[in-house]
Parts: structure tokens; sequence; C-alpha cells
């Protein structure tokens, strides 16, 4: 039998299905609250379609970045917030996205109202029924503006240096280069890509670029080596390189964003309660709740925990305060005691302490909310360490010579223009000394520029063992050292000057090697010489040139006359570039005859040049600005062109054949295809070689005497004739001059010019005749003028003379006027 339910019984059933319904409702409005918590403060914009891609739903942040209000957002007018440019291609690959039921992903700008444009990065998912029907897209857009802007200038920074740069795997892959390979080697970035790093070594240093490699990866150091490298056409450059491992021991150099928390929020967006909780707990970026009134931590998701070694019990037992660095924690209270309670959103950059005590700065994004009944707030970080770090590097790289750390040209302005300031104010001055090592490239050429590199990091610490710390000391660049010395006159820089080339010339041991170098100092004091830093440095240039011309080894103060010199050199190189071609140069020709019957025998070429506005300028003025310049070697050519033809015209013309000598300078002595050149003009002039004489100065044999053998022989074979000029003034080795092919030695006019009374001029110059016929030599004096001297040199068995007592330097048809007089 049934029995009757009871009324009371009935009541009960009912209030708990209310407090139920009551309490589904609270859950559904507090999920509500969450998702919406989380969409107003999520940095990316969320939409919502239905199942035909028609837009229900957008976030505020949407509506920002669009620049759309939200009531035009829905339906087919989210569209109309897309760039033009990009519409057709977005909407085409977004229905194709809802016609196969895709996920959708794609960058593409949005172009707001105010004109302004912004980047996005548009992702969607589709959602699905419990049945497996398509109810429609969860999606989010996310501001990229910054990064592209970002992305741009570091590549455009990175394509811009003068270096080689590239990222490449430690398999030996290339994952990215800048456009300095192209110039370099000659490949397309894409043949550049396609070609593994150890295919383009030189097959000679592949070994041991290899084992460096791999002994730099095995210590996690940077390492340097050099190797050559395959050009497209070819040939080998070699190359220096610098490389660096990351943490993985990889030549790899990488930023790079981790998109995974927008994958994960768009995942999320599709979810329930539960679903946006994951989101919390998922997300890659640290994140957490505290409590506003105690600063403890109320939640934590597993990428804090992950990132920052503490446990979740852990951190629920601390507040904000345990993961800041002692002296950030003031100011951090400071900073909350003031936060406008009203504050929703609050972001700015902090410091962090890890568990394992490592500093890291981090981007903190927070808004405000109330968990669990307590007035809270959620906070997204972001590591921005390894930003800071590498933005600090660029900053460095920018201001710093990267082999010495000294400061470069760029900050050694900044430094000069603030000391200037400074001594403006206070009456001051300040010292400029312009350092140059003496001789240095025959360390880099002979030894290499690893020897050569590490000699110069050991120079930039003596070179700052010697000055105050508030004293600059800057590498311009090469073996150029700048230092900035405030509050110092001339005495005071002086003394610095005296102990820095001291320093410099103690020995060096590089390696295996024991090196011994010293320097070259110009100084320029502020405000006598210069009231900048240009008029400084050149300065102090002008004045350290003066005194490598006075012996290296020293140093000099900039004066005037060394300004007007310097201005005249830069003169007189400017209109020497532009001499050739606008036919200012001529060849004078100065006779040389046999001293026992004065008959003709020869003629020296003798360059003159004639400048319509500076007039005569001397060769001893502007044959060393030729030589310094490099302009040399075509002036030369034409001088011995010139010299031959005039000379094979004479012949022609019934003129006896004679000698024709022309000088050769140290420059043109070293070009390798000097015999090639000297060969081809005599063919192609038609003179017989023996008719020309090359006349080289000691100098050009001594400083590297078993090349300048080879090349004598070399020329000899050919018929060519060779003599000494300037004998004795300079520092011939004797036991190479036996081995010389040289026919004649020619006596400076030095030796001559007093020769009939000045006693030592008389023993040297019998010395030098008695040496050549010792071996077999003739020899020539010139500077004749008197005849006192020649018959002195007659007496003494001189063969041949060449001064004003024959005849002056005369133009070619003076010349020719003067030999047939003769005949």
């Amino acid at each position: 039998m049934n029995k009757k339910p009871n009324q009371n019984s009935l009541r009960t059933v009912a209030e708990v299905s209310h407090a139920r319904t009551l309490e589904a409702e609270k859950a559904l409005e507090t999920s509500n609250r969450f998702f919406s918590t989380l969409a107003k403060i999520s940095p990316v914009g969320i939409f919502r379609t239905d199942a035909q891609g028609n837009c229900v739903y957008v976030s505020e942040r949407w509506c920002e970045i669009a620049g759309m209000a939200q009531d035009d957002a829905l339906g087919e007018g989210w569209a109309q917030a897309i760039h033009l440019d990009d519409r057709e291609q977005v909407v085409q690959a977004w229905n194709t996205s809802t016609q196969i039921r895709q996920n959708f992903s794609r960058e593409y700008r949005f172009q707001q109202p105010n004109g302004i444009t912004r980047w996005v990065l548009g992702q969607a998912a589709a959602e699905w029924g419990a049945t497996g029907e398509l109810i429609g897209y969860v999606g989010t857009i996310t501001d990229i503006t910054q990064s592209k802007q970002t992305e741009e200038e570091l590549q455009k920074f990175f394509n811009l240096a003068p270096d080689l740069l590239c990222i490449s795997s430690f398999d030996g892959d290339f994952l990215k280069i800048n456009s300095s390979w192209q110039r370099t080697l000659g490949y397309s970035e894409q043949e550049i890509l396609s070609t593994p790093l150890l295919e383009l070594i030189h097959p000679d240093d592949k070994d041991s670029t290899i084992k460096r490699m791999a002994q730099g990866m095995t210590v996690g150091a940077t390492i340097q080596f050099n190797s050559r490298y395959r050009c497209k056409d070819g040939s080998y450059k070699w190359l220096e390189w610098t490389a660096a491992p990351d943490v993985d021991k990889r030549l790899i150099f990488a930023s790079a964003r981790d998109v995974t928390a927008r994958k994960q929020a768009k995942e999320a967006l599709q979810e329930s309660e539960a679903r946006y909780r994951y989101l919390f707990q998922a997300n890659p970026h640290p994140m957490w709740i505290y409590d506003l009134e105690t600063l403890r931590f109320l939640a934590v998701n597993n990428a804090a925990v992950a990132h920052y070694g503490y446990s979740l019990g852990e951190f629920l037992t601390m507040t904000i305060k345990d993961i800041r660095p002692s002296g950030d924690i003031q100011p951090l209270l400071e900073k909350l005691s003031h936060l406008d309670k009203t504050n929703i959103n609050i972001s700015g950059i902090w410091r962090h302490l890890k568990k394992n005590g490592t500093l890291i700065d981090v981007e903190i994004t927070s808004h405000r909310l109330n968990f669990g009944g307590s007035d809270a707030r959620l906070v997204l970080i972001n590591d921005i360490t390894e930003r800071k770090h590498a933005e600090e590097r660029i900053q460095h790289l920018a201001h710093f010579d990267s082999l010495t750390g000294l400061p470069n040209r760029s900050l050694l302005g900044d430094r000069v223009s603030q000391a200037i300031r400074m001594a403006q104010r206070n009456h001051d001055k300040l010292a400029m000394l312009f350092v140059d090592l003496d001789h240095f490239k025959n360390i880099n050429d002979t030894l290499g520029h690893r020897i050569g590199d590490g000699l110069l990091t050991e120079i930039a610490k003596r070179l700052k063992s010697v000055v105050r710390e508030e004293d600059t000391v800057a590498r311009l660049g090469g073996d150029e050292f700048v230092l900035l010395l405030p509050r110092t006159d001339a005495d005071g820089a002086a003394h610095v000057a005296e102990k820095l080339l001291e320093a410099v010339a103690q020995r060096y041991q590089i390696e295996q090697y024991e090196l011994v170098i010293t320097t070259s100092i110009g100084i320029a004091i502020y405000p006598n010489d210069g009231m900048d830093f240009d008029s400084l440095t050149r300065c102090a240039d002008v004045a350290m040139y003066r005194g490598k011309r006075d012996g290296r080894n020293n140093f000099r103060f900039f004066t005037a006359e060394m300004q007007a010199s310097s201005v005249r050199k830069l003169q007189l190189e400017n209109a020497l570039r532009r001499a050739l071609e606008r036919d200012q140069l001529r060849l004078h020709y100065q006779p040389q005859a046999s001293i026992e019957d004065g008959c003709l025998i020869g003629a020296e070429a003798l360059l003159r040049w004639q400048h319509p506005e500076l007039g005569m300028v001397s060769p001893a003025e502007f044959i060393p600005i030729a030589e310094d310049s490099g302009l040399i070697l075509s002036i030369g050519e034409w001088v011995l062109r010139t010299a031959v033809r005039q000379l094979k015209t004479w012949m022609d013309t019934g003129i006896a054949p004679m000698i024709i000598a022309v000088n050769l300078s140290a420059v043109q002595f070293r070009q390798p295809q000097l015999l090639k050149l000297v060969t081809q003009i005599l063919k192609e002039e038609g003179l017989p070689p023996q008719y020309l004489e090359l006349e080289l100065t000691e100098g050009v044999t001594v400083n590297d005497p078993p090349t300048a053998v080879t090349v004598m022989n070399n020329l000899h074979e050919h018929g060519i004739r060779m003599s000494i000029d300037d004998f004795g003034t300079g520092y011939s080795s004797l036991s190479y001059l036996k081995r010389f092919h040289v026919y004649k030695l020619k006596i400076d006019q030095s030796f001559v010019r007093d020769i009939a009374e000045d006693l030592e001029d008389k023993t040297i110059v019998k010395a030098i005749i008695n040496l050549a016929k010792g071996l077999g030599l003739r020899t020539i004096a010139e500077g004749v003028e008197t005849k006192e001297q020649l018959e002195f040199l007659r007496e003494n068995g001189c063969d041949e003379i060449q001064g004003y007592y024959y005849s002056k330097p005369l133009p070619a048809d003076q010349f020719e006027a003067f030999v047939r007089g003769k005949s």
C-alpha cells in the first residue's frame, strides 16, 4: 500500500532543488565573471562566430585593436576593419576554413578609422557540440604591430652591418645570413642557406676549423678562428670568425617569442569554466593571483612553479615581497600604497628572484579582481631577461671595440664633447693623444692576425694601466688608439706620453712569440689646437705622423707649422690625382758622360710637375706623397713608358743609341707584376732591353734582400741593367750586394758636394769606388758641378759623371738639340 508523501518532505525536496538551482546559477554567474575578467585582461582580442562564420561576439580588446564598435563588428561587419589590401585574401581564407571546418591562422592588417594601421595575428578554432555538430568558431586576434616593427628594425640593423653575420646550427647548416655575404662571397641568400657551412670552407682549413669549433662548443666559450671560404667565382677569401654558442652549445644567436599562450587561449575560449581555469594553469607565461591586503599568493600556475623553482605549496606560504630583491621591496610597497583603489590595470617592469637566487627582469600586466571573496590581482609575467641582455649587448657593440673592450670612435666622440663642455665651464685644458703602433703591419703579415690581435689586446691593457680612472682610452680601429685626458695641460700630456712610450716598449709574450714594438704619439691640447672632437683628432693625428717622420718611438705636440704642412700635403695629393689626365707631368733628361773623354753615354729621366696654380712642385715633395697614396704605380708606369718611347724616337731619328736610366721606387719594386710590366713596355715600344737601366735605392734592397735578389735575377735574365742609386746614404747589406745583378753604383751628391775640401767625403768616395772595382762594378758620381770635383773623381778611378758641370736636366727637345750639338 502506497504511503502518501508527507507535505513537510515535499517542501524539503523543493527547497533542496531550489537551493541547487540557485547554486548552479551562482556558479554560472561566477564562471561568466571569470570569463569576462579573463577577456578584459587578455592581451589578445577574443571573438566568436556561428557555424556560418558570422560574428556573434567580440571582446573590448578586439574592438580596441580593430578600431571598430562592437555592434559594427557583428555579422559580416568584422571584415570591414581589415585593411583594403588584405581584405579579399583574409575573407577568402576565412571562408575556406569554415567550409572545410579547419582551424584558421593568418597575419593581416587592420585599418582603423583614424588612419592607424595595426598588424594582427588572427587565429580561430572550430567549436563542436556534444553530438558532434559544428556550433561555430572561437578565436583571437593578437596585436603584433610592435613585433613587426621590431623585426623590421632588427632586420635592418642585421643587414646594414659591414661584417658577415650569420646564424647557423652546430651541425653546420646556415639558418640566417645578412646581405654582406652576397657582397663578399657573391652567392645569393638562397644559395648560402642551402649550402652546409663546411662545404664552403677550404679543404686545407676544414679539419682545423671543425676542431676549433668543437673545442669552443665543449667549454661553451667564445671562439675565434680564421678560415678560407669559397666565393661563387671559385676563388677563396679568408674570413675571421668570432662565434659563441648558446646554452645548447650550438653556433646560434636567436630570439623567439613563445605563442603557446595564444594557442592555448584560443582553445580555452571553447571551453566552460573548467576550461578557462585550465587556461590559467596551461599558460606558458607565469601567472598568479595575490591578495591586495596581505600580499600573499592565492593561486599560482604551473609555468610560475617551473619558472621560479618554488613548489606550489611553497608559493602559497609566501608573499610577493619574497620574490623581490631586498633593495626593491620598499619601492614596491610605496608604489602599491599609492595605487588608486579604482586602478584596474597595472603594468610595469620589475626585478624578481628565483628560488636558486637568479635575478631576472620581468614585464608584468595585472588586473584587479575579486577572487574567492578577496580583493586581489591577477598578474601575467613575461620574462624579458634575455631581451634586455640582447639590448645591452647591442648597445655595447655600438659603443665598444669588440676586440679590446675599449670605447670606440662613437663613444669617444661623446666623451670628448662632454669633456670639452666641462673644460669650457671650468676654464680647463684637456689633452688628446693619438697613439699609433710602429710597424704593426709587419706582425700581422708575418705572424698572422691572431697574434696581432693578441698583441693589440695586451697593448690596450698597458695603455689603461698608465692613465687615471677619469681618462678615456679608445681604439679607433687597426693599431690606432686615442687617449682623452681631462684637466691636463701640455706638461701633464708629455708626462703621460713618456709613460706610454715606456709601457708599450716592454716585451710581450704572445703565445710562443716574444715581441717588442714601439709607438708614435701625437698630442693636441684644447682649446689651443681645436674646439671639437674632429679638429683635436685631426691635429693629434698630424702630430703623430710628424713623430713617425722624426724616427718613431717618440711623441710630438701639434704646431701651426704641422698644420700648414698637412694642408699642403692634402692639397698636393688631391692635385696629383689629376696630374696625369691633365697632362701636367713632364720628363727632363740629364746627360751622363764618360769621365775619360766626356762623351755622352746615357741620360737619367727625371720627373717634373708643373701645376698651373701651385707652380713647379719639387719631386722631393710630391714623390713621397705619390708613394704613400699609391699613385706612384700609375705615375711610375707613365714615366717608364714615356722614357722608353722617347729614347726609341731619338734612335729612330738618327741619334746614336744610349742608356736611358729610370728610377724605381720601393713601392714599384715590390709590385708582383714588375717584370711583366717592364718587358711589356719594352716590347710595345720596340726598345732593346740593353738600353734600359733601372735605378734602385738602397732602401729597396735592404728591407728584404732575398726577394730583391730574385727580382734582380729575373730582370737581369731579360737583359735589363740595374744600378744602385744614392749609394752610401742607406744601410746596404754588403753580403747581399755581391749577389745583386747590378752593374753600377751611383755616388750620392751629398758626398760629391764638398769632395774638394772635406777629408771625410774624400775617404767615403774613394771607398765606394774601390768597393765597386773589387766587385767588378762601374761607378757614376751625381751632382758634379766643378772642375775640382771632376779631377778628383778622375784621379780616383770613377767611370762616369752626371751634374751641372756637364749639363743640367733638359726637356726632351733641348736634350735632343744638346745631343746633336755634341755629335
